[in-house]
């Protein structure tokens, strides 16, 4: 947890403070609207599966270091098969920043992704959510 204590005129202290989980949380929504990452250990992101989203644990694979001024972020990704990852990798970068330090203040000091995997949205589906949903998001397009 963070906390940034104020000293206001007239002499009244006060503190914000935020959970780990705050910034998890923007960090993964962030991640789950970036075009070309598909999961986040196991999370479900493809545009597809937009009605299954509001099951998933939006922090799973995400790990923070939160200081009272300064965030680190690292996070696991599947990423889409055939797009440019260091392109989206900075792009990455750029939008967790900005979030971060629009929603909290915060700056993000140190940002580490891994990719775990390449794959189509296809494969992804078919491997994390089973051919049912597949053959469904297949019927969505």
């Amino acid at each position: 947890m963070t906390e940034e204590m104020k000293e206001t005129v007239g002499g009244l202290k006060s503190k914000l403070t935020f959970d780990d989980v705050v910034i998890k949380k923007i960090v993964g929504v962030v991640i789950s609207d970036i075009d070309g990452i598909l999961g986040l250990s196991g999370n479900l992101f493809t545009d597809f599966a937009e009605r299954f989203r509001d099951n998933e644990d939006l922090t799973k694979g995400i790990d923070v270091e939160v200081g009272t001024k300064q965030v680190a972020v690292d996070v696991s990704v599947i990423c889409q098969y055939d797009v440019d990852i260091s392109m989206l990798f900075d792009k990455t970068v750029e939008k967790i920043k900005d979030a971060i330090h629009y929603m909290t203040g915060l700056d993000l000091v140190e940002f580490n992704m891994n990719v775990g995997d390449v794959m189509t949205k296809e494969q992804y589906l078919e491997k994390y959510r089973g051919k049912d949903v597949t053959d469904a998001a297949k019927a969505a397009n």
